[in-house]
């Protein structure tokens, strides 16, 4: 039996969240297919009470694939100030990428999985908000480096070390 509309499981963790910064979100809410806004502003579909978050950060947009009777969804950036990381890949503003049925997305210390349950609706799907006491992400350190910052170089080997070789 198929599912009457897509369902998005929405997982989210922030080591701060005891400070209300989830407050605002609810636990389920029913959208039509226009694009659903992450962020803090007042227009925000949710609402993080969080310094670095951008009153639009982030929008999920669904879309129908030729052929396909189930929404499909991009995650564009909205925000000019922040970066943000997306299944292993840094993206900027405007830039989008398409949903994976699991997808895992860290933004101003946000760490959000996403897992995506087909349904057949075209006019409307449902996020199903879920808050996790523990991280949902775990990186390398090597993934972590900001294309921004400085990547420390070998230093010089010593005088020893230059007369063993």
């Amino acid at each position: 039996m198929e599912r009457p509309m897509t369902v998005l499981q929405i997982a989210l963790y922030h080591p701060n969240q005891d400070k209300g910064i989830f407050e605002d979100i609810p636990h389920h809410l029913e959208h039509d297919t226009t694009h659903l806004v992450f962020g803090r502003g007042r227009n925000a579909h949710l609402k993080f009470r969080l310094p670095g978050v951008s009153r639009y950060h982030l929008s999920l947009e669904p879309y129908l694939e030729k052929g396909n009777v189930c929404l499909t969804f991009y995650l564009k950036i909205l925000s000019r100030s922040s970066r943000v990381w997306v299944n292993g890949v840094t993206l900027k503003y405007l830039e989008q990428v398409p949903l994976t049925a699991d997808s895992k997305v860290i933004f101003s210390g946000v760490q959000m999985v996403i897992h995506v349950e087909g349904g057949v609706s075209k006019e409307k799907f449902a996020c199903c908000i879920h808050f996790s006491c523990s991280p949902l992400i775990y990186r390398a350190r090597a993934e972590e480096i900001d294309e921004f910052e400085a990547i420390e170089e070998d230093p010089e080997p010593s005088q020893e070390t230059r007369e063993l070789n």
